[in-house]
């Protein structure tokens, strides 16, 4: 490679100079004399080169002689994905045969029931989520574990429930299964093998269909009775503005917490998990694996197409579930104290507290909210030497207040700011001086 680099520059070379060089002979002979100079260079630098990386090899591996044979630097080859769908029925995993019977029995006895109570579920974790090349094409599974004995289940998107848009929200998550199906993948063969499947769909209806039930039989009752459930996941989507066709468009607040109620998944609007505070967000009051109190306040029997979501999905050709859906609205808020009660127990006993400020107009003034919703008028000291700006809004600076006057409708009001137990915010400055 040396030598037919070298060939190609001296080639390059020579037309060069035979474009601008006389043709005297002793020009000629400097030509020559530079060239082989230019040669014997690349010669002695190639030369050195190899010597040097000859060098670097001893020195690594001395190095890693010294080391016990570990290397100084390791090598790391990474492999890439060959983008192949494996085939469900040669890729999935088999239950063995001494989880068959334990299972075998509970799907038995689901058949001998004419109707599916919650007792014929069983209690799965997601374990991952595969796509795998099905006679109908390709299919999106969740793979779970039974909990009773870590037998492998599989439950396609069209069986996931409501979750089937967000099959990997899944994993780690427990939820009752209803097992659906053994299907055999060696028919010709004498051992047989079978692959389980099972559907979150059903378990949500059966459940589902249990509480709709109650609902219907006293619906008053069934909203005073106070539940508990485990939060799952919290999806925070705050309010905002887009601009869609050259319009400004008010996209609404769609924060959720999902909670684990009898093993199934249920929603709840951040508006209804707790009174909406500008200071406190929601990340900051609902916390995955905490144990909350509720309430459903109505129960809806509707379809899992209803939704428009739905719809489009079924349009693009996702596996979208059929069949009954039952709708639940729940809410704690009955459960939390009531941010007027603080609000009026504080001014009739003339409090000082610590609130925060959210707004600072050169107008309108200064807003400060001292409680979820309560966003009041905060008045200065006529001497005060301290003068908030904008960037306390920003920081929702901490101040002293004591309440003057509240308009409980309008949720309005007055306050004295006393001082300011952090100072301002400053620019520049991380915190408070």
């Amino acid at each position: 490679m040396a030598e037919k680099r070298l060939m190609d520059m001296l080639k390059e070379t020579k037309t060069e100079k035979a474009d601008t060089l006389s043709n005297s002979k002793e020009e000629r002979e400097a030509s020559t004399k530079e060239l082989n100079l230019e040669v014997s260079k690349n010669e002695d630098k190639e030369e050195k080169t190899l010597v040097e990386d000859q060098s670097a090899d001893k020195v690594e591996e001395d190095t890693s002689e010294k080391s016990d044979g570990i290397p100084k630097y390791a090598e790391r080859h990474f492999e890439r994905s060959n983008n192949t769908i494996p085939d469900f029925l040669e890729s999935a995993e088999k239950i063995p045969v001494y989880m068959r019977e334990f299972v075998a029995q509970h799907r038995r006895r689901m058949s001998s029931h004419s109707k599916l109570s919650e007792d014929d579920l069983l209690y799965a974790y997601g374990e991952s989520v595969d796509t795998f090349k099905t006679a109908n094409g390709n299919l999106t599974m969740l793979k779970m574990r039974i909990e009773a004995n870590n037998a492998p289940i599989y439950v396609p998107m069209n069986h996931a429930g409501a979750n089937y848009r967000y099959l990997e929200d899944l994993v780690g998550q427990r939820l009752k299964v209803a097992i659906d199906q053994f299907v055999q993948t060696n028919e010709a063969e004498v051992d047989a093998e079978y692959i389980l499947l099972g559907s979150l769909q059903q378990a949500e209806f059966v459940i589902g269909g249990t509480q709709y039930s109650e609902y219907l039989k006293d619906p008053q009752a069934y909203r005073k009775e106070v539940r508990e459930g485990v939060i799952t996941q919290i999806i925070e989507r705050p309010e905002r503005m887009i601009v869609e066709d050259g319009e400004r468009k008010l996209i609404p607040n769609r924060s959720m917490v999902f909670i684990d109620y009898r093993g199934m998944t249920i929603g709840m609007r951040e508006q209804d998990f707790y009174y909406r505070s500008l200071i406190t967000p929601l990340h900051k009051r609902a916390f995955i694996g905490q144990k909350v109190k509720f309430m459903v306040t109505r129960i809806r029997k509707g379809d899992y197409r209803d939704s428009p979501t739905a719809q489009e999905d079924a349009k693009n050709g996702m596996n979208v579930p059929r069949g009954i859906r039952y709708f639940f609205d729940t809410t704690r808020l009955p459960l939390v104290p009531n941010p007027s009660d603080i609000v009026r127990k504080k001014l009739n006993h003339h409090t000082i507290f610590i609130a925060h400020i959210v707004r600072v107009d050169s107008v309108k003034g200064i807003l400060v909210e001292v409680a979820p919703k309560y966003w009041i008028k905060g008045v200065l000291p006529a001497n005060s030497p301290v003068q908030p700006t904008a960037l306390d809004a920003t920081a929702h600076t901490p101040v002293a207040v004591r309440l003057t006057g509240i308009d409980f409708k309008t949720k309005s009001g007055t306050c004295q700011i006393m001082r300011f137990p952090k100072g301002i915010a400053r620019p520049g400055i991380a915190s408070f001086i």
